[in-house]
């Protein structure tokens, strides 16, 4: 997956807004640091619209469990394509070696959910 990544990383200019992460949240209605327990359905529901709109996906197989490979027939450029929307979408970065075990829809919600929000402090 990784050659394939540079290879279209290479020929590719992707315009990402270099926004912080909570106004990425913001922007699409999430505030996690009122403790929001729905931002991760939120996220989820964002993840699964962004499948649904990719054009080789058939919408109606797009659930929170779908396997990507599957159940919705990706191969691995499909899957870097997906991935690739997700990171612009969410201003993240997804390293290649965590983009490989995200197999579902959830998977990649329960990823952002646990990149993004604020890590309680261990300080007492």
């Amino acid at each position: 997956m990784h050659c394939i990544r540079s290879s279209i990383l290479q020929h590719l200019r992707l315009r990402i807004n270099g926004r912080p992460a909570d106004s990425v949240f913001k922007s699409i209605g999430m505030n996690f640091s009122s403790g929001d327990d729905g931002g991760q359905d939120q996220i989820l529901s964002k993840v699964i619209e962004l499948v649904k709109k990719y054009d080789k996906t058939n919408a109606s197989k797009v659930t929170e469990r779908a396997d990507f490979q599957k159940d919705l027939s990706m191969d691995s450029l499909d899957r870097v394509e997906i991935v690739m929307a997700i990171e612009e979408e969410f201003s993240i970065e997804i390293p290649e070696d965590k983009a490989d075990k995200l197999t579902c829809c959830g998977d990649v919600a329960t990823y952002i959910v646990s990149e993004t929000l604020p890590k309680p402090s261990s300080e007492s």
